[in-house]
């Protein structure tokens, strides 16, 4: 873990326990405008369906209707998906790891774990991630296996990922050194 960190933050510098935050790169919303497009483009396919094949008038106006409803929806979710993105916070603090997401009042919240409960944070790895800087994230709790954090394309994620883990081995050595 420590050969992926920049060499600033190799060994016990202090840049290593500094807290961070981290947000979404733009292969996300990448990844949501490229749906759209598809989305739409079926949308318009089934507006322009009774140009390529002949209908009658009734099934040509319920085609017509359903591909405007699409193109619609597909908008309406794009933005949706967008600005949530736009929300998505990770960061770690004195207390532990959180992230911060939703734009609705009701799904809006923080979901996190606290230093001491935490098993470990890990990411993937690969060529395309390795150059886009966007890495998928995982941070566990050691009590339950089911509210892990897990995130898509964190910006600079492998970096989190040594932060966070750097802090739970500080948090370790501290705990076994007290008498």
């Amino acid at each position: 873990m420590e050969n992926d960190l920049p060499d600033s933050m190799r060994g016990d510098d202090e840049t290593l326990y500094r807290f961070r935050e981290h947000r979404l790169s733009w292969l996300a919303y990448l990844n949501v405008l490229l749906k759209g497009v598809i989305a739409c483009a079926i949308g318009v396919a089934f507006m322009l369906f009774n140009r390529w094949v002949t209908l009658t008038p009734l099934m040509a106006q319920l085609l017509f209707a359903g591909g405007a409803a699409i193109v619609l929806f597909a908008l309406g979710l794009v933005i949706y998906r967008v600005l949530y993105i736009r929300r998505v916070r990770l960061y770690s603090d004195r207390d532990g790891v959180w992230c911060y997401r939703g734009i609705l009042p009701w799904r809006r919240g923080v979901i996190g774990t606290n230093w001491r409960d935490l098993r470990q944070a890990s990411y993937g790895t690969g060529f395309l991630r390795w150059l886009t800087k966007a890495y998928p994230i995982q941070v566990d709790n050691r009590f339950t296996d089911t509210d892990p954090i897990v995130l898509a394309n964190v910006h600079r994620g492998h970096e989190f990922v040594g932060h966070v883990n750097a802090w739970r081995n500080r948090m370790l050595r501290q705990v076994e050194h007290e008498p």
